[in-house]
């Protein structure tokens, strides 16, 4: 058993020594791969040499020197190095010029064509911008008919921004239309009279009020907590009074008054707003088939309207009487003032 542990881990040890020198072989083979790849991804045609540059033109300048049939008469080329090579644009007899220029011009090869046809705008004395006519052109053979078809009116110059008045065109004087002024209305001071002819109207809470209808209070009037509204399931502050009644019944004033308002809301229905004096106002809603009518006076007791069906704010509540009494604006509680 001992003899075959030594022969194991001398196995052991064999096979963990092979490994790791085919590992360091490995890696070594791979480290030269990457380098030699490195300098020749480095090389890869984009590395000008200047000197094959030089033994390309000093052999090609030999070999036209050995074919040029006039050898007696051979031209000597100049030595061309990677020094001057660049320095040749300055034995050109014309100054090179920009791509894209219109004016290029090589001496022997190119000429420019009518010249003479080329009209030029000159500034004159200030006063606007004078253009030259063309000159004639030359004789080409062609006789009186080359003559006239060369020769051609020329338009007018315009009048530029610059140019003055003259003289002889006078500018036409702009009539102007005269300007109306609307008539001054004299202002009235005069005070405006009351539109409202009736009694004068007064009211204290000691007067009291007339119960407009037999029926108990649907909601209390409540200002200091929230009440319930079983329609809309929750309690708020209710300004107004409701009185439970039937549908079609009829609705006595409470006091006398005047209208002063007559409208239509989601909420209360019809209602009907009088002032009774001294900054109190009454309103009364959820009605039907008025009997009153705007500004007019009413006196306690007469029949302004009958109980509506109720609106969908109190549709579980059922028919009531919306009752709101306020002075300057701040809501009191009617149910307190009935006599």
């Amino acid at each position: 058993m001992k003899k075959n542990r030594k022969d194991n881990a001398k196995r052991e040890r064999i096979i963990m020594i092979a490994s790791s020198a085919f590992v360091l072989t490995a890696l070594t083979m791979t480290g030269i791969y990457m380098q030699s790849g490195e300098e020749k991804s480095q090389d890869d045609g984009y590395t000008l040499d200047f000197t094959s540059l030089e033994e390309n033109l000093e052999s090609k300048s030999l070999e036209i020197a050995q074919n040029n049939p006039n050898k007696g008469n051979s031209v000597k080329l100049p030595d061309v190095t990677s020094e001057n090579l660049f320095d040749l644009e300055d034995d050109l007899d014309y100054m090179p010029l920009e791509a894209g220029s219109g004016n290029i011009e090589i001496p022997g090869l190119t000429t420019v064509q009518g010249e003479e046809n080329l009209t030029q705008e000159k500034p004159s004395d200030g006063k606007g911008a004078s253009t030259e006519q063309p000159a004639p052109p030359e004789e080409s053979g062609q006789g009186e008919t080359g003559q006239d078809a060369a020769s051609t009116e020329q338009p007018p110059a315009e009048q530029s921004a610059g140019e003055a008045v003259s003289p002889e065109q006078p500018m036409a004087p702009i009539e102007q239309a005269p300007i109306e002024q609307a008539p001054i209305e004299p202002v009235n001071t005069e005070p405006v009279a009351d539109a409202w002819s009736g009694p004068e109207l007064h009211f204290a809470e000691s007067d009291g009020l007339l119960r407009p209808l037999e029926g108990e209070a649907l909601i209390p009037f409540s200002m200091d907590g929230g009440v319930y509204f079983s329609t809309l399931d929750v309690y708020k502050y209710n300004p107004a009074l409701m009185l439970a009644a039937q549908e079609g019944t009829s609705i006595l004033a409470c006091a006398a008054g005047r209208v002063i308002d007559i409208y239509q809301d989601a909420e209360i229905g019809q209602a009907v707003t009088m002032d009774l004096g001294d900054g109190y106002q009454l309103t009364y809603g959820q009605l039907k088939g008025l009997n009153v009518a705007l500004n007019s006076y009413v006196n306690p007791g007469d029949m302004i309207a009958s109980v509506a069906a109720p609106t969908k704010y109190y549709c579980v509540e059922g028919a009531n009487l919306y009752l709101k009494l306020t002075q300057n604006g701040i809501p009191v509680d009617p149910e307190l003032l009935f006599r």
